[in-house]
């Protein structure tokens, strides 16, 4: 199975800001009103409007563009894949979290701020686990990327490619960085920003705006000039709850190795600066059980109030019962013979001595249903602060 690109190298989550579009004007838009381009790619909507992308995107209306016969046959075919393999996602894996989540991290409370490192697009599970936060901050190797801007460019091929990149995520719930450099980096699909525009869109949310960024060498994270200073790009993506709350999802493109961002102070300051996040984390490749992010992972364990990760995140041994309160769900199976090296001793034996431990219903991380564990992590000094 491959699973990792390379154990040496993660990307982190950019971050979007903007201002609210117009409202749609009834009047459809037709690809015959824009020249045709050749696959001019950048980040802004055909026609300036996000939120009617993003719905055409995840398969759910075309209505407001105008289009050719041979797209409209491609698009319909998109929507029923992508319908089928969203309410398959929804009873294996997105559905049952949410009833785990409700009767586990509901009493606990939310933090305003979520953080996903090592996340990939993987906007889905981040709303399933902590779907109260008001802002996300996704981690993941993968270039932001950008969507074409001309409508007559959404045809077959594309259509196909962004598929193609769900794939794993809707099936086995979790990104596999191999098959993500090949395919964000496709002649047809370039980065992320199409996946977390899908995931945005199926997870029932209006997208407002999308807007390049950067965290500054001073650690702020502001829009994107090309001309001024800065160390990390990403991407920020608003968007509205059926509530008309507004949230923001940051999506930085980031290696979170020690080394090169030993060489970007403004980003680790940016990271360290975080006010206390819930946190999760899987699928990771065991990253953060290597000496190579330990910047990350202390990061974490500093300033996160709820930790939630399955076995490949931080190890069992760091987390130090006088600080926090573990609490472990599921069954611990040996990891898959990609990642045997990183088997836990002292995880395996919580596991088989204590009886506190809840099923968890759900597959998650690397194995199968009855493999999969997560472990919740409440710092109960941040708890106790959060909840005064």
């Amino acid at each position: 199975m491959r699973i990792s690109r390379c154990a040496l190298f993660v990307s982190v989550s950019v971050l979007l800001a903007g201002q609210p579009k117009a409202a749609l004007k009834p009047a459809l838009h037709t690809s015959a009103s824009a020249p045709k381009l050749q696959f001019l790619c950048e980040v802004q909507a055909p026609y300036g409007e996000w939120n009617p992308l993003a719905k055409f995107i995840a398969g759910l209306n075309s209505d407001v563009y105008s289009l050719d016969a041979e797209q409209k046959v491609a698009w319909m075919r998109h929507s029923q894949a992508a319908n089928s393999g969203w309410k398959s996602a929804q009873a294996r894996y997105l559905g049952p979290i949410g009833a785990w989540r409700d009767a586990t991290l509901g009493k606990i409370g939310h933090s305003d701020v979520v953080f996903y490192p090592f996340s990939g697009p993987d906007a889905a599970n981040v709303f399933a686990f902590f779907p109260e936060a008001r802002r996300y901050v996704l981690a993941g190797l993968e270039p932001v990327g950008c969507v074409p801007a001309g409508v007559a460019d959404y045809n077959a091929g594309y259509f196909s490619a962004l598929r193609r990149s769900l794939d794993a995520i809707l099936t086995v719930n979790f990104f596999r960085t191999n098959d993500m450099q090949v395919d964000f980096s496709s002649a047809n699909l370039r980065g992320v920003l199409p996946v977390l525009l899908f995931m945005v869109a199926r997870s029932g949310y209006s997208v407002v705006d999308v807007s390049r960024v950067a965290i500054t060498p001073q650690g702020s994270v502001e829009r994107l000039d090309d001309q001024a200073p800065h160390e990390t790009t990403g991407i920020a993506i608003r968007f509205k709850d059926e509530r008309q709350s507004m949230r923001e999802m940051d999506y930085f493109s980031l290696n979170l190795q020690n080394y090169p961002l030993h060489h970007k102070p403004g980003t680790m300051k940016y990271l360290a600066s975080l006010p206390d996040p819930d946190t999760l984390i899987k699928s990771a490749s065991y990253l953060l059980h290597t000496p190579y992010f330990s910047f990350v992972r202390q990061t974490i364990l500093s300033k996160s109030r709820v930790i939630v990760e399955d076995d490949s995140g931080i190890p069992f041994r760091f987390f130090d019962t006088s600080a926090w309160d573990v609490r472990l769900y599921g069954t611990y199976t040996e990891p898959i013979d990609l990642f045997s090296k990183w088997r836990q001793g002292d995880l395996e034996l919580a596991f088989a001595s204590r009886q506190d431990i809840q099923p968890l219903g759900f597959a998650i991380g690397y194995r199968h249903a009855k493999g999969s564990n997560l472990l919740v992590a409440t710092h109960r000094e941040l708890a106790r602060r959060r909840s005064d």
